[in-house]
C-alpha cells in the first residue's frame, strides 16, 4: 500500500509492469534493508534525545504547577505566584525546543533520509520507488501515522506500526507506516549508499549493461563425417599443443611424401603392366658406363624416426608496474584481477590475483581486470558493485562501463572503491 506524492512524471527504473518496485532489481543495484535490531535501536536513540528534551517539563514545571495548585486551586491567581511564572517559562523553553528539534529532523529526514539515530548506525531512507530522497511531505506523513497511533491508544498504539515491518510483503522490513508514505529504509555501511550519486549511477549503469554469454556454443566434432567413437571437439579442449602438433603432421607428410609417391608408383605399375612371355637370354654386350646422373632438386636425407622440429613463435608479452596509495609496488605480465577476494573463472587460466584491502567497504569480490600484451595496458571492470574510474595523466577522469575492454594510458590513476593505484609500462 502507497500514496502518490510524485509530481514528476520521468521513467523510473525497476518498477514492475504494474508499477510496483522490484526488489531484485534493488538487491542487484547493492541495497540492503536496515535490520530490525537497527531499526529498533535506531528510533530509540530518537525517543531518548526526545525525552532529554522534554525532560524540563517533567522535572522543573510539574512540581512548580503541584505546588501552586495546593496553595491556591484558582487559576485566576496563579500567576501572582513566583513558581508559576518560572514554570511557565521553563515549559514554553522546552517547547521552543521540543518544535525545532522536531522540524530539523523532518527536514534532514525528507532531503537527506536521516535521523540523528539513523545516521549514528548508517541508515538511510528512501523513496521506494526512485531510490532517491524520500522527500519532505512523504517524511511528514509517516510521522502523522505514528503520531495518530499514539493518539488513538496512548504509548501503545505505536506498537503494531513498528511490529508490521516482520509480515511485509516483499521481505524488505517495509512496516505500515512506510508502505503508505512510500518510503524504505536501508542499511548504506552493509550495501550501497544511493546518497553517493557517482555510484548510484554507476551501478545503475552495471545493471543495465548487456551481461557476457556464460558459455561458449560448442563446435562439432572433426570427425564430421565418419563414424567417431570418441569425444565431441569443443572450444575448451583446443590448445597451442595441438597447432604444433598440425603443423608437425603436415611437415611429416610432405617430408615422407617422395617415399610414399615412389612406393605407390611402383605398386601401380607392378600391378597394371600384363605379364608377356620369358623372351630368349641376351649375350651380354660390352658397353662403355653410363654418366652419372646429377639430380635436379637435392633432396635431404632421411633416416630412422627423427622428424625436423617445428617450433611456433613466442607470442610478446608487455609489462606493467602497478604503484598504489599506501606505497606498494606489483609487477604484472599477461593479466591481473583485482578485488577483495578475486577468483579466476573458467577463462582466467594464468592470471594473477591481487587481493586488495579497502576500509571503505566498495570493492568488489572479482572488481576489474588489467590486460597487459603487446599491443599495450587494457582495463575492465568486472560488474563491480561501485565502478571504475579512470584519471588520465592529462586529468581527465572517466568512468569504465562493465565488461569493455578500456585502453590505459602509461601514467594514468585507477580508483577502485576507496584505493587508487598508477599504472606505467614496466
Amino acid at each position: 500500500m502507497s500514496i502518490t506524492l510524485d509530481d514528476d512524471a520521468e521513467e523510473i527504473a525497476g518498477l514492475l509492469p504494474d508499477g510496483r518496485p522490484d526488489p531484485a532489481y534493488a538487491a542487484e543495484l547493492g541495497l540492503v534493508p536496515a535490520s530490525k535490531g537497527k531499526r529498533a535501536l535506531a528510533f530509540t536513540i530518537d525517543a531518548v534525545i526526545f525525552l532529554a528534551i522534554v525532560s524540563p517539563i517533567l522535572i522543573g514545571t510539574i512540581p512548580l504547577f503541584i505546588g501552586v495548585f495546593l496553595l491556591n486551586p484558582d487559576p485566576r491567581v496563579w500567576i501572582a505566584y513566583a513558581d508559576f511564572r518560572l514554570a511557565l517559562i521553563l515549559y514554553a523553553v522546552s517547547q521552543g525546543v521540543l518544535i525545532i528539534f522536531t522540524v530539523i529532523q523532518f527536514i534532514l529526514h525528507g532531503v537527506k533520509g536521516f535521523t540523528i539515530g539513523k545516521i549514528a548506525l548508517g541508515l538511510r531512507n528512501v523513496n521506494v520507488k526512485t531510490l532517491g530522497k524520500p522527500g519532505f511531505f512523504r517524511i511528514v506523513l509517516r510521522g502523522l501515522l505514528i503520531n495518530a497511533a499514539f493518539v488513538v491508544v496512548p504509548y501503545l498504539g505505536a506498537i503494531p506500526f513498528l511490529l508490521s515491518s516482520l509480515w511485509d510483503p516483499a521481505k524488505r522490513g517495509r512496516a505500515w507506516h512506510d508502505r503508505i508514505a512510500g518510503t524504505w529504509l536501508i542499511d548504506i555501511k552493509a550495501g550501497l549508499d544511493p546518497y553517493n550519486v557517482k555510484l548510484m549511477r554507476l551501478a545503475r549503469k552495471r545493471v543495465a549493461a548487456p551481461k557476457p554469454e556464460a558459455e561458449a556454443v560448442a563446435l562439432p566434432s572433426l570427425a564430421t563425417g565418419t563414424e567417431w567413437g570418441g569425444p565431441t571437439f569443443v572450444p575448451s579442449a583446443r590448445s597451442s599443443s595441438g597447432v604444433i602438433l598440425g603443423a608437425q603432421h603436415d611437415a611429416e607428410e610432405a617430408w615422407e611424401a617422395p617415399e610414399l609417391a615412389g612406393s605407390a608408383s611402383g605398386a601401380a605399375a607392378t600391378s597394371a603392366a600384363p605379364k608377356a612371355p620369358a623372351a630368349p637370354p641376351i649375350p651380354p654386350i660390352a658397353a662403355t658406363p653410363p654418366e652419372p646422373r646429377i639430380p635436379t632438386v637435392a633432396a635431404p636425407t632421411h633416416t630412422g624416426t627423427t622428424r625436423p622440429p617445428v617450433e611456433p613463435a613466442a607470442p610478446q608479452v608487455g609489462q606493467a608496474l602497478l604503484t598504489f596509495d599506501d606505497g606498494a609496488r606489483l609487477g604484472v605480465a599477461g593479466g591481473l584481477l583485482i578485488g577483495r577476494n578475486p577468483e579466476a573463472g573458467p577463462t582466467d587460466t594464468g592470471k594473477q590475483l591481487m587481493q586488495l584491502d579497502d576500509e571503505s567497504r566498495q570493492v568488489s569480490k572479482t572488481h576489474a581486470e588489467l590486460i597487459v600484451d603487446a599491443t599495450g595496458l587494457w582495463l575492465v571492470d568486472r560488474a563491480s558493485s561501485n565502478g571504475t574510474s579512470v584519471t588520465t595523466p592529462a586529468g581527465v577522469e572517466f568512468s569504465l562501463d562493465p565488461w569493455t575492454k578500456t585502453r590505459l594510458e602509461p601514467g594514468s590513476t585507477v580508483a577502485i572503491g576507496g584505493r587508487r593505484f598508477t599504472v606505467t609500462e614496466g
